[in-house]
């Protein structure tokens, strides 16, 4: 069972990034990768307020792993991001490939603490409405 909900996730989370990375590189129509980025960011923001929820509301291990290693897995996009890095590189685009690497790692913890302190004010407001 394990195995099936980490393909499900995947999967579905493959297919999310590759289609929103797809709408935004054709939205920006840029050289510069926005739709890695924005896919990196977006599941950085998920993972720390996932977190943040799941410590305080308990979860299975078989949903854990549909989210986390299945769907946020399959989602995030960390090769793809060292790859286009590289090759911005290798085509001497140094602005462009610091860029990508100060945006998406500084910009990615950030995003993590952010959804983390998301969690945090969702679960604190509806302790309040309960």
């Amino acid at each position: 069972m394990n195995f099936l909900m980490i393909l499900v996730g995947g999967a579905v989370g493959s297919l999310a990034r590759y289609l929103l990375s797809r709408w935004v590189n054709v939205t920006t129509g840029s050289s510069f990768p926005w739709g890695t980025l924005v896919v990196n960011l977006l599941g950085a923001l998920i993972i720390g307020f996932l977190t943040g929820l799941f410590e305080r509301w308990v979860i299975s291990p078989q949903v854990r792993l549909l989210i986390f290693v299945g769907f946020l897995g399959g989602f995030t996009t960390f090769s793809t991001f060292g790859l286009e890095t590289f090759n911005l590189f290798k085509q001497s685009e140094f602005l462009l490939a610091f860029s990508n690497f100060a945006l998406t790692n500084v910009l990615g913890l950030a995003f993590v603490a952010g959804g983390y302190a998301l969690a945090g004010a969702l679960v604190r407001a509806l302790r309040t409405w309960g």
